[in-house]
């Protein structure tokens, strides 16, 4: 099978695909977890609408999701992970900043202001891909930004 422009290598979107398995089947069996496995469990963990796509390895790590199927949930699942990892490190400061304003000045519930975050990464993963290019931290800020400001 020949790389499209874009596209992930194979191999190492099963990788990817991998230590998220791993740590979900871990988890399920109660086995201890490493800091980055508590994480992407928890990700998984709020989303049960997704768990049905851990009954299958191959099928899981082989899957390819069509843009008519909605959003891709290794994707998404992806994309809550890296959020979470900006929120604790701060980086980008906007994210950590609308977070904090979503959930105390908005009293927004944490999973939905998590997704207001995740639909301007997405948006921006989403632009990069399309153009060719590196994500671009800075735009992604600004949008972050923009948000707050709203």
């Amino acid at each position: 099978m020949s790389q499209t422009p874009n596209q992930p290598d194979r191999k190492l979107l099963r990788a990817h695909r991998q230590i998220f398995w791993d740590a979900w089947q871990k988890a399920q069996a109660n086995l201890p977890l490493n800091a980055l496995e508590v994480r992407i469990a928890r990700v998984i963990k709020m989303h049960p609408e997704y768990h049905h796509f851990f009954n299958d390895l191959e099928d899981f790590l082989d899957r390819d999701f069509q843009v008519n199927d909605g959003m891709n949930p290794y994707l998404h699942l992806s994309l809550h992970l890296s959020i979470e990892e900006q929120l604790a490190t701060k980086q980008p400061i906007e994210a950590a900043k609308l977070m904090e304003v979503q959930m105390i000045e908005k009293k927004e519930d944490r999973h939905d202001a998590l997704h207001m975050i995740l639909e301007i990464l997405a948006e921006t993963v989403h632009e990069s891909q399309r153009e060719g290019k590196e994500i671009d931290p800075l735009a992604y800020a600004a949008k972050l930004q923009i948000r707050l400001q709203a």
